[in-house]
């Protein structure tokens, strides 16, 4: 028996995968993969030889934990289609946005184990956010195990279901935004005379720091405002630009992306 079933090896199942491999807390002998598009799969083949199952059932009958990594829309008919394989009742971890345990539930065989988890793209670089909420089928030694194998490849939190959206905007939805405001940044540094790689270096260690910087200084109550207070000299350079970016709506644009992002969830979730 594989200890962790994977269907669905795309960007996000692939990227969980790549992670918990790489971080050295999972051998490929302990997983057992499938995906529709074999070529998908040919990178985690090649690099950590990977054991790949003929079909679905297989995984889904052969797995301790199953990990559904497909688009959200083709996690009802996956299930269903695998109704038969499911009786062992593995514990099923979803990764699908916008579908709420309820909705997977219902296509699962009765008092199945199964695991919501949100995490983020960056599970690739073992630098995950990866939120996670239960039904009440779930151990509390099976919802370890989970968290463990998602801690390895980076942080989590459990997350009430009601917060799952707001999370998902947050840490699930964040990265790409990151990366868009990285390349703002990098693109100004080239309109003063700097390489776009190189601006690129420069910025995203600024990010990567700065990062850093939040999160060793929470537990002091150092929030990010008050570090923004620290870098602000009277009159000087950094609080110049940081006027020009509120008047530009810098703040009101954040915000505006994080509700944009969980009013599409809540319409994906009643979908």
């Amino acid at each position: 028996m594989a200890k962790l079933g994977v269907i669905g090896v795309g960007a996000m199942g692939g990227a969980i995968v790549r992670g918990l491999l790489s971080s050295g807390k999972m051998q490929a002998a302990d997983i057992l993969a499938f995906n529709r598009t074999r070529e998908r799969m040919r990178s985690l083949e090649d690099k950590f030889s990977l054991p790949i199952a003929p079909d679905a059932a297989t995984v889904a009958r052969q797995a301790k934990y199953l990990l559904l990594g497909v688009k959200p829309y083709m996690i009802a008919p996956l299930l269903d289609d695998l109704d038969d394989a499911l009786a062992a009742k593995p514990v099923v971890i979803s990764v699908a946005a916008g579908k709420p345990l309820a909705a997977i539930e219902a296509h699962l065989p009765t008092q199945t184990p199964l695991v919501r988890i949100m995490p983020n793209v960056n599970a690739q670089i073992n630098q995950s956010m990866s939120g996670i909420a239960a039904n009440q089928y779930v151990s509390d030694e099976a919802l370890a195990e989970v968290r463990a194998m998602f801690d390895a490849i980076g942080k989590t939190a459990l997350v009430p279901e009601d917060h799952f959206a707001a999370f998902a905007a947050l840490a699930g939805c964040s990265p790409a935004w990151i990366y868009r405001f990285i390349d703002a940044l990098a693109q100004a540094g080239v309109a003063h005379g700097f390489k776009k790689e190189e601006a690129t270096r420069i910025v995203a260690q600024a990010v990567a720091g700065s990062a850093q910087n939040v999160l060793e200084n929470l537990p002091q109550g150092l929030n990010p405002q008050a570090l923004v207070d620290q870098v602000c000299s009277p009159a000087g350079t950094t609080v110049a630009g940081l006027l020009a970016m509120e008047d530009a709506g810098f703040s009101a644009a954040a915000r505006t992306a994080v509700n944009a992002a969980v009013a599409r969830d809540q319409e994906l979730s009643a979908s």
